[in-house]
């Protein structure tokens, strides 16, 4: 299965629409993470399978939505900026192996427990140096995920995924320093 996951695109509708126009007749499945701060009806959503709840939408979309082994969340409700604990529990609750999430607008691929956690970064623009956002191809068989820039759609997993798990250590350090 080849899916489009995306996250955090804080009604960029623009580029919303480029990514989703780009891949929609290639992907088997189109999933945003949350933050698309549009309402269900929007028709720059009709496309998307799966949309959850982030933390600037509307109390209208799930909050988490399992698609067979695959767990579908925003990750603000499960603190992601302090680690995985919390999605950890949930995704072994629903007996899922693939956690797709965003918040953080920092794109990451992780594995803890065996339990693959990939988060697209944001499709409006990320945290870190080099200043666009992102949004991720995974396909399944064999389980590969493909990061993209949001306005030329150059791949771009090693430019924004070493900085990425720097920039999460830093979030963990100011996060457990406010406690």
């Amino acid at each position: 299965m080849k899916m489009l996951v995306v996250s955090d695109s804080h009604m960029y509708n623009d580029i919303l629409e480029n990514i989703t126009n780009k891949w929609k007749n290639k992907v088997d499945l189109l999933v945003h993470c949350g933050d698309s701060s549009l309402l269900p009806n929007d028709p720059l959503l009709k496309d998307y399978d799966i949309v959850v709840h982030g933390n600037h939408d509307e109390e209208v979309f799930p909050h988490y939505v399992v698609y067979k082994d695959i767990f579908v969340t925003h990750g603000n409700d499960y603190h992601v900026y302090t680690g995985y604990d919390e999605l950890i529990k949930a995704c072994k609750e629903n007996h899922c192996t693939i956690c797709f999430h965003g918040h953080t607008h920092v794109p990451t691929i992780q594995i803890h427990e065996g339990i693959t956690f990939v988060n697209p970064g944001s499709a409006m623009i990320n945290r870190g140096s080099y200043g666009y956002g992102t949004y991720a191809i995974v396909e399944t068989e064999p389980f590969n995920v493909i990061y993209y820039d949001n306005l030329d759609h150059h791949i771009c997993n090693q430019e924004v995924l070493e900085e990425g798990m720097v920039l999460l250590d830093e979030f963990k350090k100011i996060v457990k320093n406010m406690k």
